[in-house]
């Protein structure tokens, strides 16, 4: 057999074509799976950074304090997340980026658990001081109803005090007399008539009273219920009392008899009507009584 051999050196170069070819497209077939395996790690890596991110993110805008200066680091913490997931989007995912990115994360990790820590033990002093607060409150609510509670309790013996204390009368009496054209007082029951009111009345005995000068002031109310010859008014704390009458008097714990006169007519005459005459001491009604004028 006669073999030819430049057609056989064109078979043997032929047939190494065809293995290398093979050989490369194997080698390029795998080469191109490899590379999609790589690209889909890569991108599986991007996206769990971009959720990690984004829930670091969200978490942040949950979290409200009332620090100055920690919410401004929280503000700053999280525009550098923002920054990065941008960036993050933006650019060409690779493994030395995302690794970048990873040890970005890890750091802003790091300082949000400080922050954290930070905003809880403020939390925990603010809960410390509004239950202090409120232990306090109570405190003060109770002090507030015992004094009112006391307040009451000596407004009341105060009270029984001056009840006690009290100039006492009795026989409280009232005339309507004439005294301008006449040298002795003529009493009348004609209102027209009538210049002077007299009111007698006995300061009685009483032990718990103390000695010393008293004022005595009566007040006149007519008819139409207004004050009858007003001469002012007198102050005593909070009450003020609009008298037309006064009379010192000075008690020594022994019955007393006192008569004093009101002019009535300075301005008009007086009307007809029943008139209801009041005896003070200081602000304290004494007793009264009251004369029909016709």
């Amino acid at each position: 057999m006669i073999v030819n051999p430049q057609l056989f050196n064109y078979r043997l170069i032929i047939g190494t074509l065809v293995i290398a070819i093979v050989v490369l497209g194997s080698y390029s077939f795998s080469s191109y799976n490899t590379l999609k395996n790589h690209e889909q790690f890569v991108q599986q890596e991007v996206n769990l950074v971009q959720n990690e991110l984004s829930d670091m993110i969200a978490l942040y805008d949950e979290v409200s304090v009332d620090n100055k200066e920690l919410a401004l680091q929280l503000q700053q913490s999280q525009s550098r997340m923002q920054i990065i997931l941008d960036s993050l989007k933006m650019a060409k995912a690779n493994f030395p980026l995302i690794s970048k990115y990873k040890n970005e994360i890890a750091v802003l990790k790091q300082e949000r658990r400080s922050l954290f820590k930070q905003i809880q033990t403020i939390q925990n002093k603010n809960n410390d001081l509004v239950e202090e607060a409120q232990h306090v409150s109570e405190k003060l609510e109770i002090q507030a109803n015992t004094i009112t509670m006391l307040s009451e309790e000596n407004a009341k013996l105060e009270s029984i005090v001056n009840e006690v204390t009290a100039l006492k009368l009795a026989n409280i009496d009232v005339s309507a007399i004439i005294t301008n054209n006449t040298n002795y007082d003529v009493e009348t029951t004609k209102a027209v008539e009538a210049d002077n009111l007299e009111v007698c009345f006995t300061v009685q005995q009483n032990a718990f009273s103390p000695e010393g000068n008293k004022d005595i002031y009566v007040q006149i109310l007519g008819p139409d219920n207004n004050v009858v010859s007003d001469r002012g008014a007198v102050s005593f704390g909070d009450s003020e009392l609009i008298y037309s009458g006064k009379t010192s008097v000075n008690y020594r714990n022994k019955n007393l008899d006192v008569c004093t006169k009101i002019n009535v007519n300075q301005k008009q005459k007086l009307k007809r009507g029943n008139y209801i005459i009041s005896v003070f001491h200081d602000d304290f009604k004494l007793g009264s009584s009251e004369i029909i004028l016709n």
